[in-house]
């Protein structure tokens, strides 16, 4: 009897972090990866936001700015002893680098030094499914350098995790000049969030006091006409979900682009749902082509 083609070889526990570093050691090109070491900014002090990420240059619509793989990969979920066991099995280089990363500032997260800086600079990142376990599985990376780009409700960078090369890829959804502050959306679903929603969700997964934002931080009279906005794109990304209406769904989506821009959101926004997003992009992709198509008077 054959084994599955992409069936999982069994592995001695102590020949798996080798085999683990064989495999990441032959996945990309060292001179790509060489470029993209320096990421093309500063790291600068930042009134009532700690530090944050400063373009050196004027960096171009898609660029990609870098390419980071984590310091670690710990389950999402730990008390303080496990905690203290991970960080003591790191290097003593990999530790200091862990240490220089900003805690979590809020006065009522109470953390110890480990885990507040995993709660302050960690994502939460869902592995794809693997043959052979029934569930998914979500884990804390923390990645040193991308975590000085702070959170904007309005970022000008997004980022996505190539599980190919084990590297977030952080790449710019405008045209950003140097001199400007590089940000990123923390987590999925936010735009289809009104802003007192995306506080709660901050503080509760990165310890947030408040976010500083641009948005976040104008007028009360546009405040309150984002979160409109936002709560008509949660309402129609919701209803997305089953329809067979083929025009329906098009006019619901049209209409999600028309909020987004409306809200100066520029990029593809990261829904809750991967569906909506996935249908969204399409949609983009299918109105961009029917427009190079149609005929110029």
């Amino acid at each position: 009897m054959d084994l599955d083609a992409s069936s999982i070889p069994s592995c001695g526990p102590q020949v798996l972090p080798l085999l683990f570093g064989v495999v990441l050691a032959n996945t990309e090109d060292a001179d790509e990866v060489e470029k993209l070491h320096t990421p093309p900014w500063q790291v600068v002090s930042m009134s009532g936001k700690g530090f944050g990420a400063v373009a050196e240059k004027d960096l171009q619509l898609g660029e990609m700015l870098t390419a980071e793989r984590p310091l670690c990969i710990w389950p999402s979920k730990l008390d303080e002893k496990e905690a203290k066991e991970l960080f003591e099995e790191l290097g003593e280089r990999e530790q200091q680098v862990y240490m220089d990363l900003a805690p979590v500032v809020a006065k009522d997260v109470k953390l110890d030094e480990i885990r507040s800086r995993r709660a302050a600079n960690g994502f939460s990142i869902a592995l794809p499914p693997v043959p052979g376990y029934s569930e998914s599985q979500t884990v804390a990376m923390v990645f040193p350098k991308i975590s000085r780009i702070n959170h904007s409700c309005i970022p000008n960078a997004s980022q996505v995790m190539n599980f190919m090369t084990l590297r977030m890829e952080v790449f710019s959804i405008t045209s950003i000049p140097a001199g400007t502050e590089v940000t990123i959306e923390y987590q999925p679903g936010m735009i289809a969030m009104t802003k007192s929603e995306r506080q709660a969700a901050l503080f509760e997964s990165f310890g947030f006091d408040e976010c500083l934002c641009r948005l976040c931080t104008s007028f009360p009279d546009d405040i309150a006409k984002s979160d409109e906005r936002r709560r008509e794109i949660k309402q129609l990304s919701e209803n997305l979900e089953g329809a067979s209406d083929r025009e329906a769904t098009f006019a619901k989506l049209e209409r999600i682009r028309i909020l987004l821009e409306e809200e100066g959101f520029q990029g593809l926004p990261a829904f809750a749902d991967p569906g909506v997003s996935s249908a969204f992009r399409v949609y983009l992709g299918l109105r961009a082509r029917a427009r190079r198509e149609q005929p110029q008077e």
